[in-house]
Formats: structure tokens, C-alpha cells, sequence
């Protein structure tokens, strides 16, 4: 689409920032193409809100990456020190509230501070809530323009459909290069659908993960050809790894191995028709890769414990283990320790199940775009 002057420059702006992984920036510059695009034509730019929901899905990615580290070891972390403070607290001290002072023990007579403390507290955390909710993060923003993004390029692609008479799938069988506007449009609401599972995947909603990657999947095997393209191959993965993580079904285990064999399958395929040597051993490799991949999913999770624990047995009694080692306290101790890693529930990167719910029935968009918070 043809844009004004001032959207294009903010545009490259943006695109700019976005190739020098400046994503706040990029996010800001994107997001303020779409709301001049709004309020020039009253509705929204599928288009830009791609590019603005990718920029924020980036931005947020970068600062989990840097701030928030893995969620298990910060969960870990929290549990250790609280556990820390307590003994630290309760250490020698018996604390009997009803009984007297002792004679020559001094005693607060104005305990009133505190309590004016915690009553402040407690009436600044209910104005927050009365005066508006609490910003949202980028993920979540994300999510929800990604999510209007799909609807808007749903709708759009639903009424070129009958641009379809004349093509045959794959959409595209010897280039990527089309003029047929619904191929372009199932192009990008694949895109979409890639980056909300991603988004989701992210947020630890596994169900919601599954689903995009499903469509997302289903879309890029009507446009790509397995031999040449290698979406299809990480479509299938990463179908397999929202799967893996749906834990709730322990039947999505079995799908989850279909799709990394699937993967793997993919994979092959186009390494047949490959003439680059450099192309074919980064294949090679892949393969490898996915196959170990495999055997790991495979592998029953009861069993795999059941493993555990009798290493740590054997640990203990200075046997040799399932790998071959011999046991020691020292070996028992990491034996012990890995088997509660296991064991432990996993607290997802960015908890958003409660924002990033099961998508309603597309309904047409309404409201400003929203944007991230600095």
C-alpha cells in the first residue's frame, strides 16, 4: 500500500531501528505509523500493525532475556532467600506476644508508626487499583495487536478468494515472488500466526501456542514446497515443542513426537534436492540434531524419574550408575539435585494465561492502537 510521506519516513524510521535491534525505538516509530494512519483514514493498516506487533514481540524477548533470565532460577532464587530470612528470623528466638515485659526490657510505647505505615501502604496499592489498571507489558500488547493483525488479514483474504481459481498448491512452487493478492495475504497471515504462537509460547500458554502453530503449519504447507522451503521443517518443530510443553494431554506427547518426525522428514527431503555442499552438511547436522531431539521425546517422563531415582540409590550406595559412573556423596548430591529439577513444576517465562486467553470469534476491530509502555 501506497503511504503518505509522513508515514513512509516514520516507517523507515522504524525499520531502521529495527535493523539495529533497537526494538523500543522501533516499537515507538511503528506504533505511531499506525496511529497517523487511523487518524488519516479512520481504521487500521493490517501491514503496520505486523510490523509493530513483530517490533514489540522483539522488544520483549530482549528484555526477558536480560532482565528476567530463567523464571525457574529466579523462582528458586526467592524460595531460597525467603527460606533464608525466616531461619534467620526464627534462629533462638521465641517470641511470646501476650507476656509482660520483662523488668528493665524497654517497650515501644508508640508502635503507632507502623501501623500508619502498612494502613498507607495498603491505601496507595487500592488507589492504584481505583485509579486504572496496571500497564500492560509488551508481551501482552503484543499479542493483542498480533491478534487484530490476524483479524484484519483474515477478513481481507477471505474476500480475494476468488483469486484462487487459477492456482494450484503449493502457492509457491518455484519462487517466492507472487502478484496474486490472497497468495500475499495467506503469506502474511502465516507470519502472524507464526509470531502469536511464538508470543504465546513465551507466556507458557501452551494451548493457545498449539493452536496458532497448527494454523500457521496449515497455511504454509498450501504456500511452500516441502523440497525448497525450509518453513515447513520449522513449523513442524516448533508444533512439536508447544505440544511437548502442553503437559495437561499427555496424548500431546505422541503428537509431539509426529511432528519432530515430521520435521526431521522435512529436513531430508530438502536435503535431496540440494546442490550447495555448505547447504547440505548444515542439513546434515540438523538432522542430527532433530533425531536426538527425538529420542528424548520418546522417552517416557515416569520412566525417565523412575531412572533418576535409582541412580541416586545407587549414588548413595557407591554403585555404578545408568551412566556409567560410580556413586559417591558427591554424585548422589548432583543426582539428587537434578532429579528435583525435574520433579519441580516449571514457572513459565512470562505468566500472561490470564491475558492471553482462547481467542473469541473475529469480530470487526474497534479503538485506538495501543501502545507499549516506556
Amino acid at each position: 500500500m501506497a503511504y503518505t510521506p509522513g508515514i513512509s519516513k516514520i516507517i523507515a524510521d522504524g525499520s531502521r531501528a529495527y535493523s539495529a535491534k533497537d526494538y523500543d525505538l522501533a516499537s515507538e516509530k511503528y506504533a505511531e505509523a499506525c496511529e497517523l494512519f487511523s487518524e488519516e483514514n479512520s481504521e487500521e493498516d493490517a501491514d503496520l500493525l505486523l510490523l509493530y506487533g513483530k517490533a514489540l514481540f522483539q522488544s520483549a524477548v530482549s528484555k526477558s532475556d536480560v532482565f528476567g533470565g530463567s523464571s525457574e532460577a529466579k523462582q528458586e532464587e526467592k524460595e531460597e532467600k525467603e527460606d533464608q530470612e525466616k531461619e534467620e528470623e526464627d534462629d533462638g528466638k521465641f517470641q511470646f506476644y501476650d507476656a509482660p515485659p520483662l523488668e528493665g526490657e524497654e517497650v515501644d510505647s508508640d508502635p503507632q508508626p507502623e501501623l500508619e505505615g502498612e494502613e498507607q501502604e495498603e491505601e496507595g496499592e487500592g488507589e492504584q487499583h481505583e485509579n486504572g489498571e496496571e500497564e500492560q507489558s509488551d508481551f501482552e500488547v503484543a499479542w493483542e495487536i498480533l491478534d487484530l493483525t490476524r483479524t484484519l488479514f483474515e477478513s481481507q483474504a477471505d474476500s480475494k478468494k476468488d483469486l484462487l481459481q487459477d492456482i494450484e498448491e503449493p502457492y509457491f512452487k518455484d519462487s517466492e515472488e507472487t502478484t496474486n493478492e490472497y497468495v500475499t495475504l495467506v503469506k502474511k497471515l502465516s507470519e502472524t500466526y507464526d509470531l502469536l504462537g511464538e508470543v504465546s509460547l513465551e507466556a507458557g500458554n501452551f494451548a493457545q501456542a498449539v493452536e496458532d502453530f497448527e494454523s500457521c503449519l496449515n497455511l504454509r504447507l498450501k504456500l511452500y514446497d516441502p523440497k525448497k522451503s525450509t518453513l515447513i521443517s520449522e513449523s513442524h518443530y516448533k508444533l512439536s515443542l508447544a505440544l511437548e510443553f502442553s503437559v495437561d494431554d499427555p496424548e500431546l506427547r505422541n503428537k509431539a513426537v509426529e511432528q519432530m518426525k515430521l520435521a526431521i522428514e522435512s529436513v531430508v527431503l530438502r536435503n535431496k534436492t540440494e546442490d550447495d555442499e555448505s547447504k547440505i552438511k548444515e542439513n546434515d547436522e540438523l538432522i542430527q540434531d532433530l533425531k536426538l531431539r527425538l529420542q528424548d521425546l520418546e522417552k517416557d517422563p515416569a520412566e525417565e524419574i523412575q531412572q533418576e531415582q535409582l541412580d541416586i540409590i545407587k549414588g548413595l550406595l557407591g554403585e555404578p550408575t545408568s551412566d556409567g559412573q560410580s556413586g559417591s556423596s558427591s554424585t548422589a548430591a548432583a543426582a539428587i539435585n537434578d532429579l528435583t529439577s525435574i520433579v519441580k513444576k516449571k514457572v513459565p517465562v512470562n505468566d500472561l494465561t490470564g491475558v492471553i486467553k482462547k481467542r473469541k470469534t473475529p469480530g470487526k476491530p474497534a479503538g485506538p492502537v495501543k501502545k507499549a509502555k516506556k
